[in-house]
């Protein structure tokens, strides 16, 4: 039995609207000019529906193109958040290229010619990686939220393909624009004078550097979410790669960062600890840079890379910085512990002199025992 009810009426606009109810599903309705156009809607998404019910996936609708489903997808996505423009501009990119083909037909070799065509124009591995990224996400949502009958992860096995199929070099731009102690002292330096400046940028920049925290976590944590006995703070819905909300998570903060907290709240028992827009935050530092002649592009989520590397050098393990930063990959950490012979030797001999002070807090142990039983047996 067919559950499925499309009505079709006009609307006091003089327009028609169509309306499909299904079991299961939500409601369905767009409005169009003619009532032709409103039934020739209806149908092709009853049929959709079917297809679904019987194959788990659909075929695209005739003369459906890439830019269309771009198109979609921004309409989408945009409805929770603000994409940035550079995000944005990328998109615009691709529909150029991509935007006449049909969805169903884009195919391995379209990517790898475009792959070819931005090696000749000289872009770097890196750029090309983030294009086929957001091309990838196009496709997955076309899978996921569409059940387009498409394979989700094309973009992704060709961005994959970089390193081994077209030779490049996929670098981590991270790691490359590590900030230097001396660069992050010059920065903090151009606040001097800043007289009128509104964020307490030294101060944020410190947290940042002592906590690993990025620019909206610093901006969100709250005074009620500190435990001053445990010294932590609740970060709330931490960045997931997967879950948007309910990722909470408790952070231990280092003495030094809970020293700048009590310095900031003062009195304040309540509301954002850093009280900023973390926009703002970041438009600050980047001019800061520029003020302090800082020439590389050092942001500041950098000092978040940073402050992981700063961890490994204190001798934090993976699983105790990951707690800090928040990585569920811990393979991602790896790149931040720059590990070199030198220090192979320094931790044996550090392991060595601990090895050593336990065999000399086992003699003396003995000794001790020796000595009371000496006493016990000892006349009275």
């Amino acid at each position: 039995m067919n559950t499925s009810m499309a009505s079709i009426h006009q609307l006091p606009s003089g327009k028609w609207r169509a309306l499909i109810r299904k079991k299961g599903i939500t409601p369905i309705s767009a409005t169009f000019v003619t009532e032709k156009l409103a039934k020739a809607f209806a149908k092709e998404k009853e049929r959709q529906l079917e297809e679904i019910k019987a194959t788990g996936r659909t075929a695209a609708p005739k003369g459906s193109t890439v830019a269309h489903y771009i198109d979609d997808y921004l309409d989408y996505i945009q409805r929770g958040r603000t994409l940035q423009r550079s995000a944005l501009f990328i998109y615009k990119a691709l529909k150029k290229r991509f935007g006449k083909i049909g969805i169903e037909r884009l195919s391995k070799s379209h990517l790898d010619s475009f792959i070819n065509d931005r090696k000749k124009e000289g872009v770097q591995g890196q750029t090309i990686a983030g294009d086929l990224s957001l091309l990838s996400s196009v496709l997955r949502y076309c899978y996921d939220s569409k059940h387009l009958d498409v394979d989700p992860d094309l973009a992704d096995k060709a961005r994959k393909s970089l390193k081994t199929n077209h030779k490049m070099r996929i670098k981590s731009r991270e790691v490359e624009c590590l900030p230097t102690q001396s660069e992050v002292d010059a920065i903090i330096a151009a606040y001097a004078n800043k007289k009128r400046q509104k964020i307490d940028m030294p101060q944020v920049i410190k947290f940042g550097l002592y906590t690993s925290m990025r620019q909206s976590e610093i901006c969100g944590i709250r005074i009620e979410d500190l435990d001053r006995e445990n010294k932590t703070v609740i970060i709330r819905d931490r960045k997931h790669p997967s879950d948007k909300e309910g990722n909470d998570e408790t952070v231990a903060l280092l003495p030094s960062a809970w020293q700048i907290v009590e310095t900031v709240i003062g009195s304040r028992q309540s509301g954002c600890i850093f009280p900023y827009n973390p926009k703002s935050v970041s438009t600050a530092f980047t001019r800061a840079r520029a003020v302090a002649g800082v020439t590389r592009p050092v942001r500041f989520h950098d000092l978040r890379h940073k402050a992981i590397t700063d961890f490994f050098g204190l001798g934090l393990n993976v699983p105790q910085v990951a707690s800090m930063s928040g990585h569920r990959d811990w393979q991602t950490l790896k790149r931040y512990t720059h590990v070199k012979a030198t220090d192979v030797h320094a931790a044996y001999n550090a392991l060595n002199l601990k090895q050593g002070d336990l065999k000399n807090v086992d003699s003396q142990l003995a000794l001790i025992l020796q000595k009371l039983g000496d006493m016990n047996g000892a006349p009275a």
